[in-house]
């Protein structure tokens, strides 16, 4: 059995189909003499054709890249939806020029017929509307959700279609060419929202605020990104394209790389269709840098350091600015962690991060240990001190 992707067999189904009603509603329309019926019967004949077109843009854009084209053919599938809406315009033309020529002059024969085929229409166009804007969706596929699209729109049509030979079967004669042109409405409507949607890929315009303002999210909520600086996305085909400038307090390179990796795998776990994540790391301009050191107790300047860092009954955190060097804030936090047995030093850590420190000060080495694992993950810097009380660490990084 041949395996079809998803987005190629809802376009096979949609050609199928809509092949299907176009020839029933001709063959009615035909024999009846309903200008509404015709009319919408060519309507679907330009679906047909319209989706045959979405299949091969579909085709096109699944291409893997090449050197001609290094960011693949996903637009491809957008090109197919700019020319579908000029087809929808064309079939609205001449539905609403058909419908203005015959009116009030048409005699209509074989109704009943006539209106058991824009039921059929009806309720077969509503199932295939609501089966392409499903798949489209979960696909992130523009060419399926404007064909999807369109067909919703040719449910309002068929249902004005019915309505106009009910009309005409209670003795409105003119409601077939009023159907005529209450279609056209529709179609024009749909033409112009699947038109600007192509184009503005096409020109890569940016994705919605909703879209970009998830994606800061997720960016901003990996440990090392300190700032966003700017965030662009557009989209191609089913695709998104992101660029991101952040600023990070890393100085290693090869961190520097590691969190660059890092961003893009979040961003790709947590978004959908993510082709490519672009991040320009730019070195922090921070106006102070906070410290943290484990502390015996609470006297200021005074205080003496712990020499252990999981057992110390305060951290002391203060920031000094880089521009002078001068100390702007300090405060004590108590040791929430002291009365546990184990992992002490894992929940110390991860309270300091919390805080958004950049270094720790400390008279013992925590190399190895669970607390070195958690701050180096927060890209925390460490330094061994051999100083008594926090006086003398501030007057060295002073100096």
């Amino acid at each position: 059995m041949i395996h079809l992707e998803r987005d190629k067999k809802a376009a096979f189904v949609s050609i199928g189909v809509t092949a299907f009603l176009a020839i029933i509603k001709y063959f009615f329309g035909i024999l009846s003499g309903s200008i509404a019926l015709t009319a919408d019967a060519i309507h679907s004949l330009t679906d047909v054709i319209s989706s045959v077109g979405v299949l091969i843009g579909l085709k096109i854009s699944s291409r893997k890249p090449t050197k001609a084209f290094p960011y693949g053919f996903y637009k491809a599938e957008n090109i197919v939806s700019l020319f579908l809406a000029l087809a929808i315009f064309y079939a609205g033309y001449e539905i609403i020029l058909t419908s203005v020529e015959k009116f009030g002059t048409v005699v209509l024969t074989n109704l009943p017929f006539a209106i058991a085929a824009a039921l059929t229409s009806l309720v077969f166009t509503v199932l295939l509307s609501r089966y392409k804007l499903k798949v489209g969706r979960e696909l992130n596929s523009p060419s399926l959700i404007a064909d999807g699209k369109h067909t919703q729109a040719d449910t309002y049509a068929s249902a004005a279609v019915l309505l106009g030979l009910l009309g005409y079967y209670f003795g409105f004669s003119s409601l077939d060419a009023i159907a005529g042109i209450f279609v056209s409405v529709f179609v024009f409507r749909a033409g112009y929202e699947i038109l600007k949607d192509a184009i503005k890929v096409l020109l890569d315009a940016s994705i919605g605020y909703e879209s970009l303002n998830r994606i800061r999210e997720v960016a901003s909520g990996t440990y090392g990104v300190r700032k966003i600086r700017s965030l662009k996305a557009r989209s191609s085909g089913k695709f998104m394209f992101i660029e991101l400038e952040i600023e990070t307090n890393l100085k290693d390179l090869e961190r520097a790389h590691q969190l660059s990796d890092r961003i893009e795998e979040q961003i790709k776990s947590e978004i959908k269709n993510v082709d490519r994540v672009l991040v320009h790391m730019e070195p922090e301009e921070k106006e102070y840098i906070r410290y943290a050191i484990p502390c015996t107790e609470n006297k200021g300047l005074s205080s003496k350091v712990s020499g252990h860092f999981g057992a110390a009954e305060y951290f002391c955190l203060f920031d000094l600015r880089t521009a002078d060097n001068e100390l702007t804030d300090m405060r004590f936090i108590k040791n929430p962690y002291l009365a546990l047995e184990r992992r002490k030093g894992l929940k110390a850590a991860e309270l300091l991060v919390t805080n958004k420190i950049d270094k720790l000060i400390t008279k013992e080495s925590i190399a190895q240990k669970s607390a070195f694992y958690v701050l180096e993950d927060a890209y925390v810097e460490f330094e061994e001190t051999d100083a008594d009380a926090i006086e003398e660490i501030v007057e060295e990084l002073k100096a």
